[in-house]
This record gives structure tokens, C-alpha cells and sequence, in this order.
């Protein structure tokens, strides 16, 4: 094996290693609904100056893969919705919408069963739990994709911040 093969290995190892221990952070951030246990890693990387912009980059670009899947994740739910509901030819424009499905009254989602002609009340109860069911999936899944959202943000400026200190101090990594 050549160095220049040996050392794109490496550099392949060491970016899925940070990927990994990216996502590790991203998931604690999501369990504990919190920002916070990103800050610790960002604050190391602030610290390491422009030597962590690599590792910068890469955790920027699992967070950004992650509030991709969410998203997706919203969508499927959504489809869903809308294909179980057209089964009972129900045909509801906002389904499309995370915030309408979301914030939706049940009140309001029995009219627009009852406006559709779905008087039958097992057939109500049943629409109206798949409702329920995806409302409480896309409102879950919408504080995380805000929650990674506010990480990627994060991320953001404290990447722009080392470089303009870098920048401004004449760091050899801009040379």
C-alpha cells in the first residue's frame, strides 16, 4: 500500500470516527431535549482554533444528514396519514402540513370528517385515532428537526467565529 492510499484510509477512519462521536452528541441532544451537550463538544473545538475545523465540517455534516432524515421521517408520517385517510375517502388539503396536523383541535378534525360524510362513528374513531397518531409523531419529530435545526446554527457560528479569529490573527492555516 502506498502513503498517499495509507493516508486516505486514515483520513477516512478518523472522519467516520468523528461522524460517530457526532452522532453519540446529536443523540444525547435529542434524548434530553437540549442543546447543551453539544456546547461541551464546541467549546473544545473553539479552543483547538483552526486545527478543528475538519471536525467542524464533519459534525456540521451529520447534523445536516440527521435533520434530513427527520424531515423525510415527517413526510412518511404525512403520506401515511394521507393514504389511510384516503382508504376512507376522506380527502384533507392540510395533511401535507406538519403544523396543520399538528395543531389541529379534534373538535375540528371530526368536522371535517362529519363535512366529508363520515358519520359512522366506528369509522370516526378509528380516522380520528390515525390522526391522533400521526399528530403526536409529527409534533415529536418536529422538536427534533427544530432541536437539530438550532444545533446546525449553532454549529454555524462558531465554525464562521474560529475562522474570522484565524483570519484575523494570520494563522498558517490560511496560507
Amino acid at each position: 500500500m502506498t502513503d498517499d492510499s495509507l493516508d486516505s484510509v486514515f483520513a477516512f477512519a478518523e472522519k467516520a470516527f468523528i461522524r460517530m462521536q457526532a452522532g453519540e452528541v446529536l443523540t444525547r441532544c435529542l434524548e434530553v431535549s437540549s442543546v447543551n451537550p453539544m456546547h461541551k463538544l464546541v467549546e473544545s473545538l473553539v479552543l483547538a482554533g483552526p486545527e478543528s475545523l475538519d471536525v467542524f465540517r464533519e459534525i456540521l455534516a451529520e447534523t445536516t444528514l440527521r435533520k434530513s432524515q427527520v424531515q423525510e421521517d415527517i413526510d412518511q408520517v404525512l403520506n401515511g396519514l394521507k393514504t389511510n385517510l384516503d382508504s376512507y375517502g376522506i380527502r384533507f388539503h392540510g395533511v401535507s402540513k406538519p403544523a396543520t396536523v399538528a395543531h389541529m383541535k379534534p373538535s375540528r378534525f371530526l368536522g371535517v370528517l362529519r363535512a366529508q360524510g363520515i358519520l359512522e362513528e366506528e369509522t370516526q374513531a378509528t380516522c380520528m385515532q390515525l390522526w391522533r397518531d400521526a399528530r403526536d409523531l409529527v409534533s415529536s419529530l418536529n422538536l427534533h428537526y427544530n432541536l437539530l435545526r438550532d444545533v446546525e446554527t449553532y454549529l454555524n457560528d462558531w465554525m464562521w467565529d474560529v475562522l474570522y479569529q484565524s483570519a484575523r490573527q494570520g494563522n498558517e492555516y490560511f496560507t
